[in-house]
Order: structure tokens, then C-alpha cells, then sequence
């Protein structure tokens, strides 16, 4: 293949390549050539240590936990939840005036490649998006898969029996990073073969795509390094925490606490708002897996609370109800383009989380008296190009409020429409995640424990 750039068309250039490719084909695509064709280049200068300077910065922003430092080293979790050395930046293959990233969406990239290719030669193959990996305790490295769509990407063979009729009681396959792995022995790191065609695997799809392959926080023994865990069980020390079975989540972290260095009152008080938030582990929503990433990124950066943290911030916003619980009031966000509930940043001056989220309701509604549940309902991360003019993830903290019986609302200058509707008649054009947050919305509606609006 040759040098792919921004904008080239990757599929095209598979089919170009690979006119042979076959009903049932892995492919399996080194992620630096998706990140190429997808822009996802940082422009340097010639000067070895303004490159340098340039990729510590860029390992900064693409970190949401540090989890290892030593030196310049830096072993990073990233946005997707991978955790890798640099956060994925990477400065080998690409021209000396540039620095990769990550794709923002491995598993998007790779659905979007595996439809290019069913709609133009009407093939159906798999897409696994591979990048390499050091591992602790092993020298070398070796290619695993951060992207996948059309197959399964972990085999759970728990509960089968072995030949010996022993039951297999933790036997979860990565079928993914083996595909990786195996298709990394003919593309190489200096062979310019940025992807590996694999036949004959049997294979099925759960529609998931690598997001089964992140071990979450609760299964993580080794999820902090060393900085965290001492800074941890200080934490722990001076609040007169046990620590003997007490997770981070269920201390509220102990990091970031107020009185730390670089910690302000209101990043204490998002910590301490996400410990107090009622979640119901059977409900299927993953709420509680959610809030651990909350937890890396409050743990990773002191400015988490401050628009201007690039990888991501906390944000606040709030379902407004009508008095009577029967409508939600609902902006037509002129970035997003869909109609979404009222928030927004939060402001230093802010003095808690939900007065950021109270705040940003009677601003964006021009109602007062609004009453506010103090629990968040719900947590939700997605990227989104904000106020900054940059590609970033916001970390909603989700609340409920009412409004007082009669309120009409006020658009302002930070929406193109605003209105209520009928709970059981939202309009078209809605973010996806609305109506599971409304679901839980109204389930807090009857024995919820409101207070007044800050």
C-alpha cells in the first residue's frame, strides 16, 4: 500500500490491494494507518527536542490516569480505557514533522471500514484495529486489538468441561488480541504492511466490540501505580479509613481530597458527590463501571473540574421536570445539533457540584426556584468538540430537578430552541442517551430526597 494521509480512503485502498479478499476474511489493520487517513496527526518542527517536547504534551493530553512513572516513561490509561506506555502516542512511522494518535473511536474506525468494504464489494468480513503493547512481567512486545467489529472479541468458555471433564471455570479467551497478534507476524513494524488478511477462522459477532476486553476496576488488581497507592492510603491514614477491603470507589478514591496540593474544594466535592451516588448493581447499566472512569480522571488531574483539561473534564447538567413530573424541558444544543437536558461547565466559583448543575438549569432556562435532587441520577462520558475548539470528553454528572408549577421558560443566547415536552412524546432528533436517563430520572421522581436550589 502506499503512504496513506488524511483523507484518503482506506477501504479503497484495502480493495485496491486485496482483490482476492473473501466472504468470512479477518482484516486486521495496524492502528497508525487509521489514524492517518482519519487526521489524527499532530505537526511538529524538524528540531529533535521540540518533537520531543511536542509528544510529552501530547501524552499529557491523552492521559486520563497516570498509573506508572518513571523517568520519562509514563505508562498512561487513555480515553478508550486502554492502558499503555505514552498513552498510545507514538512518533515511529510517521513523517519527523509528526506525532500519531490513538484513533478517538477504535471500535467506530473499524465499523466504518467494515461497512465501506460489505457496500462496495459486497463482501462481509471482520475489522480488528491492532497496536502494540508492552506487558508487565514480559519483555518484547506484541500487537493486541484496541478496535473490532464483526466478531467476538473475548470466547467465554466458563462452564464447558475439558477433556478430562474438568470444568473451566475462568477460561475467557481474547480471540481479538490473537488475531492481533498472529496477523503482527507478517505485517511487522518495519515491513510498510499495514494490514494482514487472516481466512479460515469460524467466528461469530456479539456486536460488542472491544469493550469486552478492558478488564474493569473491580476485576484490576494492579490498577494503581505507585504514586496512587500511597497517596491513597495517606488519604486513608488521615481520615481513619481501614483500609482492608475498601476499593477506591467505595472510599470515594481517597485521592483529590481537599487539602491535597493542586486540589480545589470543588474537585473534593465531585469526588465526594460520586461516592454518595445510589447505584444499583443489577440494573445493566453500568453505572458503577462508569464511575470508575470518573474516578481515573479525577485521579489523574487536578484541573479535571476546569474546561481547559483537554483529554477531559466534569461537567454538570440536569433533567428539568414540570411540577408535576409529566414534561421535561429540553434545549436544541446548537453544537450537537440534538435536543439534550440543560448543563454545561463548571466554574470555579462554582460551590459544589450541584450548584454547578442548579446553576447552569436557571441560566439555560430562565427559571427561578428550580429544586434540585442532590444525588447525581446518572453518569454518562462522550466526546464531543466543546467551548475549547478541540476534540475532548466531557464527564457528565447527570441530576433531576422540577421546576415550580407554571414556570415558562426563557431561551438564551446558549440554545437554538427550547421547550417542554411530553415525557411519552419526545421529539425527533434527541441525543441517544436521553431516554435512559429519563427512565431513571422518573424512577427517583417519587421517594426522591430534594432540597432547594443553591
Amino acid at each position: 500500500m502506499p503512504e496513506l494521509r488524511p483523507g484518503h480512503d482506506l477501504a479503497a485502498e484495502i480493495l485496491r490491494c486485496a482483490p482476492w479478499l473473501a466472504d468470512g476474511d479477518v482484516l486486521v489493520v495496524t492502528s497508525k494507518v487509521v489514524s492517518k487517513v482519519e487526521g489524527r496527526l499532530i505537526p511538529t518542527s524538524g528540531d529533535p527536542a521540540e518533537r520531543e517536547a511536542a509528544r510529552q504534551q501530547a501524552i499529557t493530553d491523552e492521559t486520563v490516569r497516570l498509573v506508572a512513572r518513571r523517568g520519562p516513561l509514563r505508562i498512561a490509561e487513555t480515553r478508550h480505557g486502554l492502558v499503555l506506555a505514552a498513552a498510545g502516542v507514538d512518533a515511529s512511522n510517521v513523517a519527523g514533522g509528526e506525532i500519531a494518535l490513538l484513533p478517538l473511536d477504535p471500535d467506530g474506525s473499524a465499523r466504518r471500514l467494515r461497512d465501506a468494504v460489505a457496500e462496495r464489494a459486497g463482501l462481509s468480513v471482520a475489522v480488528v484495529i491492532s497496536d502494540s503493547m508492552g506487558r508487565p512481567w514480559r519483555h518484547g512486545i506484541t500487537d493486541v486489538a484496541i478496535g473490532v467489529a464483526g466478531l467476538v472479541a473475548v470466547r467465554d468458555d466458563r462452564g464447558e468441561r475439558d477433556r478430562h471433564g474438568n470444568l473451566l471455570e475462568v477460561t475467557e479467551v481474547a480471540v481479538a488480541d490473537e488475531l492481533a497478534a498472529a496477523a503482527d507476524l507478517v505485517k511487522g513494524k518495519l515491513s510498510d504492511i499495514p494490514v494482514a488478511v487472516v481466512r479460515g477462522l469460524a467466528y461469530s459477532d456479539d456486536g460488542r466490540g472491544s469493550s469486552t476486553l478492558i478488564r474493569g476496576a473491580d476485576g484490576d488488581l494492579f490498577r494503581m501505580g505507585t504514586a496512587e497507592a500511597l497517596a491513597l492510603g495517606r488519604a486513608q491514614a488521615g481520615s481513619g479509613q481501614a483500609s482492608s477491603g475498601q476499593s477506591g470507589a467505595d472510599a470515594g478514591t481517597g485521592l483529590g481530597r481537599e487539602g491535597d496540593p493542586d486540589v480545589s474544594a470543588l474537585h473534593a466535592d465531585v469526588l465526594a458527590t460520586l461516592a454518595a451516588m445510589p447505584l444499583n448493581a443489577g440494573d445493566g447499566t453500568g453505572q458503577a463501571a462508569i464511575r470508575e472512569g470518573f474516578y481515573g480522571l479525577l485521579a489523574a488531574r487536578p484541573d479535571a473540574t476546569r474546561r481547559a483539561c483537554v483529554p477531559g473534564h466534569v461537567t454538570a447538567s440536569t433533567l428539568l421536570l414540570d411540577s408535576e413530573g409529566r414534561r421535561v424541558l429540553l434545549t436544541l444544543h446548537p453544537r450537537v445539533g440534538a435536543w439534550l437536558q440543560l448543563g454545561g461547565h463548571l466554574e470555579d466559583g462554582d460551590s459544589s457540584l450541584v450548584a454547578a448543575a442548579a446553576r447552569e438549569a436557571a441560566e439555560e432556562s430562565g427559571i427561578a426556584g428550580i429544586v434540585l435532587d442532590p444525588l447525581p441520577v446518572n453518569l454518562d462520558v462522550h466526546p464531543i468538540t466543546c467551548s475549547l475548539g478541540l476534540p475532548t470528553r466531557h464527564y457528565d454528572v447527570q441530576f433531576v430537578g422540577w421546576a415550580p408549577a407554571g414556570a415558562e421558560p426563557v431561551i438564551s443566547a446558549e440554545s437554538d430552541d427550547l421547550r417542554w415536552f411530553e415525557i411519552e412524546d419526545l421529539p425527533a432528533g434527541i441525543s441517544p442517551e436521553l431516554p435512559g436517563f429519563i427512565d431513571r430520572a422518573v424512577q427517583r421522581l417519587a421517594g426522591s430526597r430534594a432540597v432547594g436550589s443553591p
